[in-house]
C-alpha cells in the first residue's frame, strides 16, 4: 500500500487525545488502521525525544554554577548583518570593471585590427621572448591596432605542485611587476581593449593567496572578464554612423577536442544563452585559448549568421611539461579587421597579414 502522509488535522487528533486507544481513534481518522496509528505515535515520540532537552544536560541541583565576570558580547541582529553585508558588497563593486558585459567605443574612419593574444606565460623558461617582443613592439608602433588579452599572461609555475613544471626564470613578484607595466603602458597608449582571467595568472594566485593577480592589476584600468566575457566593440565614424561587433572571450571552456581546435568556441555559440544570457545578441567573433595551438574557422555566409571562431596560440614553444602532457605549443596571434563604414569583419592569421590587408604594405619591424 502506498504511503499516505499524515495531514496536520490528523496529527492534531493524536496530539489532543494522548490517552485514547487506536481503536477509539479510528472513527476520527478515516482511512487509517490501528497499526498505522501506533506507528505514527511511535514516530512522534521519537521526534519529541530528539528535540527535548536531555535530562543529563541539566545541571544537578547541588552543582555550583559559574558566574562569568565578562558579559558576552551583544548579539548582532539580522538587520545589522544585512546592512553590513550590503555595505561591504557595494564597496567591493564600486568602480569595478569585472563584469560579464562591456562596451568599448572607438571613433575612426579607417578599419582597425584587434590582435587576439593569450598564453604568453611570461616569466617561464621555455618562452620565445624574441617573438613576444616583436608582437608587443608592433602593437605599440602601428596605429589602428589593438589587443585583447585572453588569459595566462604570466607563468607562475613556481606555484605549481608538479616539480617538472617549476621552470620559471622570474619570481612571482617580478612577473607581477611585468604585468603591471604591460597593462598600464598599453592602456595609456590606447591599445588594450580588455583582459580575461586565465588559469595561470588568476587561478594560481587565487589558490595560493586568495586574490587574482590579473584582476588586481587590471582593476579600474580596462575591462576585466572573470570567466566568459562579452564585449561590444562599437566603431563610430565622423558621420556619426556606428557598427557594433559582438566579441565573446573565454580563456578556456569545459569543452575541448583534439580533432577540432575551435570546438570550445563553437560550443559557446551553441550555448550562448547559458554563457551570455538569453537577451543578448549572439556573438559573431568567439575567442578561446588555453591549449597553445592556434586556429581559425568561419561559419555562415550572410551578415546575420556569419561567425568567426578563433583559438589563440602561445609563446611558450619549448616546454617540457606541455610536450609531456599536451603536445608542444605554437605561436599564434590571430587578428581581426573591423570596418567602421559597413558591417564587415575579416580574420587574419597574423598581425602582419592584417597590416598588409589594410595598408597594402609589409611591416618592417
Amino acid at each position: 500500500m502506498p504511503r499516505c502522509p499524515w495531514s496536520h488535522a490528523e496529527t492534531t487528533v493524536l496530539v489532543e487525545n494522548p490517552g485514547a486507544s487506536p481503536e477509539d481513534l479510528l472513527p476520527f481518522l478515516p482511512g487509517r488502521t490501528t497499526d498505522m496509528i501506533r506507528l505514527k505515535r511511535a514516530r512522534m515520540a521519537r521526534s519529541e525525544a530528539h528535540t527535548s532537552p536531555s535530562a543529563q544536560s541539566k545541571p544537578a541541583d547541588d552543582h555550583p554554577m559559574p558566574d562569568f565576570a565578562t558579559p558576552p558580547p551583544e548579539r548582532v541582529n539580522l538587520d545589522d548583518w544585512l546592512s553590513r553585508a550590503q555595505t561591504i558588497s557595494n564597496a567591493h563593486g564600486t568602480g569595478d570593471r569585472d563584469k560579464d558585459y562591456q562596451r568599448v567605443v572607438i571613433e575612426t574612419d579607417e578599419p582597425i585590427a584587434v590582435m587576439m593574444s593569450a598564453d604568453w606565460h611570461f616569466g617561464g623558461l621555455d618562452v620565445d621572448y624574441g617573438a613576444f617582443a616583436k608582437h608587443v613592439h608592433f602593437l605599440l608602433e602601428r596605429p589602428g591596432f589593438y589587443m585583447q588579452l585572453v588569459g595566462d599572461s604570466v607563468n607562475l609555475m613556481n606555484l605549481h605542485r608538479t616539480a617538472s613544471a617549476r621552470a620559471d626564470i622570474l619570481t612571482v613578484e617580478e612577473q607581477a611587476e611585468f604585468l603591471h607595466s604591460f597593462i598600464h603602458e598599453t592602456v595609456d597608449a590606447g591599445k588594450l581593449l580588455s583582459v580575461t582571467s586565465g588559469n595561470h595568472d588568476d587561478e594560481f594566485t587565487e589558490r595560493a593567496g586568495g586574490l587574482g593577480m590579473l584582476k588586481l592589476t587590471a582593476k579600474h584600468k580596462v575591462p576585466y572578464f572573470r570567466g566568459h566575457g562579452y564585449l561590444d566593440l562599437v566603431l563610430r565614424n565622423s558621420k556619426g554612423e556606428e557598427q557594433t561587433y559582438t566579441i565573446a572571450l573565454a580563456h578556456k571552456t569545459r569543452f575541448s577536442s583534439f580533432m577540432n581546435k575551435v570546438h570550445g568556441a563553437k560550443r559557446i555559440q551553441q550555448m550562448a544563452s547559458e554563457f551570455f544570457g538569453p537577451n543578448r545578441m549572439p556573438p559573431r567573433v568567439i575567442v578561446t585559448a588555453h591549449h597553445h595551438n592556434p586556429a581559425m574557422s568561419w561559419e555562415g555566409m550572410t551578415e546575420d549568421d556569419r561567425t568567426l571562431f578563433i583559438k589563440c596560440g602561445t609563446f611558450k614553444t619549448d616546454d617540457t611539461y606541455s610536450q609531456r602532457y599536451f603536445g608542444q605549443g605554437r605561436i599564434g596571434v590571430p587578428t581581426v579587421v573591423f570596418f567602421p563604414d559597413r558591417y564587415e569583419f575579416i580574420g587574419m592569421p597574423t598581425p602582419w597579414a592584417a597590416h598588409r590587408y589594410i595598408t597594402g604594405e609589409d611591416w618592417e619591424g
